[in-house]
């Protein structure tokens, strides 16, 4: 197993696009209401979100997306066991990146971006987790707790004091998930239509 740093890649993004992205918001369509994908064939969604992410991790370094790819003969109940490695995430020493190897399977990702706080606020810089997803057959693995403490690495390389993500309101699976991982509630996003001219 191991979490690697996405490159910018046109291959790179097509791989996760087809392999991650697409399954994750398939998984979160069923589980949280208002959330769907637009109706248009698979490869069309799969092309824009790799156009979408590579504009992204181009344009701004403090953007990052981890994959995690793992060795397709071991089983998903060996991937996430024991503590992680902390050299693995040593801030001093580079994640690798690069198009994961294909002999390897992708089976969860996290993406995060830093969030710099104006000075005339009291409150440190965050690091936003905007994503994170688990296939389905490595959930309970420990896949996402190592994904989180990938997440907290990035935040101080990033010199960033908090880390901050949204849930959807009906997806208590996650919710529940980031309270035992110690996230805590801090506001309400409230959401509605913009109607009429």
């Amino acid at each position: 197993m191991e979490i690697q740093r996405l490159p910018a890649t046109a291959a790179a993004a097509e791989r996760y696009a087809a392999e991650l992205w697409l399954p994750y918001h398939r998984d979160l369509a069923a589980a949280a209401d208002g959330h769907a994908l637009a109706d248009r064939p698979d490869e069309e969604l799969i092309a824009a979100e790799a156009a979408f992410r590579l504009r992204l991790l181009r344009e701004n370094a403090d953007r990052r997306l981890w994959v995690v790819a793992v060795d397709p003969e071991v089983a998903p109940g060996d991937v996430g066991s024991g503590a992680l490695d902390p050299e693995a995430l040593d801030p001093e020493e580079p994640a690798p990146v690069g198009v994961p190897d294909p002999d390897r399977d992708l089976v969860a990702f996290a993406s995060t971006s830093a969030d710099e706080c104006p000075e005339v606020f009291d409150r440190p810089d965050r690091l936003v987790v905007g994503d994170i997803y688990v296939d389905e057959s490595y959930r309970g693995t420990g896949l996402a707790e190592r994904l989180m403490e990938r997440a907290g690495v990035d935040a101080r390389e990033q010199d960033c004091g908090e880390l901050r993500l949204d849930v959807d309101a009906g997806n208590a699976r996650a919710a529940a998930f980031y309270e035992k991982v110690g996230f805590e509630p801090h506001r309400r996003q409230l959401t509605r239509e913009v109607s009429g001219p």
